[in-house]
């Protein structure tokens, strides 16, 4: 089950977020996601549990390149991985943004996150290596796909 993010869903991630990457992570969770962009960003619940959260994606059209939607943030239940929710969150996300007018999809990924490169790539993104992406010794694998997402 997907819907669009609401305030009211930022406690429920924001309390399991680290948990789930097994690090920090949840400070790159702002509410300003939840609560101002909400519309753009997708809620996954498993069918007949609306009430229990699957996985989380923070996403925005870009305002200075109104045809690149970009996805700040994505994560799924420990759980509920293998299943085909990531790619839910993303076709959805790409969905929506496809029809506001975007033309592509930009996602970053760490060099050395293996299973985030391993899904970016099984979703037909291209990804480009950019040192000091995020800052000083943050490289990142800058990730873009045209839209929509449809097979890949």
């Amino acid at each position: 089950m997907l819907r669009s993010l609401t305030g009211e869903d930022f406690a429920a991630a924001r309390a399991v977020a680290d948990d789930w990457f097994g690090r920090p992570v949840g400070l790159t969770m702002h509410r300003l996601f939840f609560e101002q962009l909400g519309a753009s960003g997708v809620h996954a619940a498993p069918r007949g549990e609306p009430g229990r959260l699957a996985g989380v994606l923070l996403g925005l059209c870009s305002e200075n390149d109104p045809g690149l939607a970009y996805i700040h943030f994505h994560m799924v239940d420990p759980a509920m991985r293998g299943r085909g929710v990531g790619r839910a969150l993303y076709a959805a996300f790409g969905e929506r943004m496809h029809a506001r007018g975007c033309t592509r999809v930009r996602a970053l990924a760490a060099p050395t996150n293996g299973g985030s490169l391993r899904f970016h790539e099984a979703l037909g993104f291209t990804g480009t290596f950019r040192s000091q992406y995020v800052g000083p010794g943050q490289d990142r694998i800058v990730f873009e796909r045209p839209l929509p997402l449809g097979p890949a």
